[in-house]
């Protein structure tokens, strides 16, 4: 409980939710804000309580973003799929290598050199 007699609602919904925001996915924890989802800052039931960065929340409070929509996304295990940001790199990245087996650009000629020189110092 708070000094007011209020539970520390930010807490609460910090220890029930991911720390992220329900509904663009921001995650610096100590910039997330609490939204009252019905707007009722006395209601602190964690039914009630969604982490969302300032921008979203502020959507939310005027109704850009539904709350039906911040409901389901705080409470959809969602998890991140990098493969789809990868695509084809690595299939690209071996024909490269195919067709100039011999080219490496300077950065990664400078990188070899240096791991190979570390390498024989140790």
């Amino acid at each position: 409980m708070s000094r007011s007699g209020l539970p520390n609602y930010r807490k609460l919904a910090l220890q029930a939710y991911r720390p992220l925001c329900a509904y663009c996915g921001f995650g610096i924890q100590e910039v997330l804000e609490v939204a009252h989802l019905d707007c009722d800052p006395q209601n602190n039931s964690l039914e009630n309580l969604a982490l969302l960065c300032p921008t979203c929340h502020r959507m939310h409070d005027i109704d850009l973003i539904p709350t039906d929509v911040v409901v389901r996304l705080r409470d959809e295990k969602r998890s991140p799929r990098w493969g789809k940001l990868m695509k084809d790199a690595g299939t690209k990245a071996l024909e490269t290598k195919r067709k100039n087996p011999g080219s490496l650009s300077a950065a990664a000629q400078k990188a070899v050199a240096t791991r190979r020189a570390r390498q024989s110092g140790a």
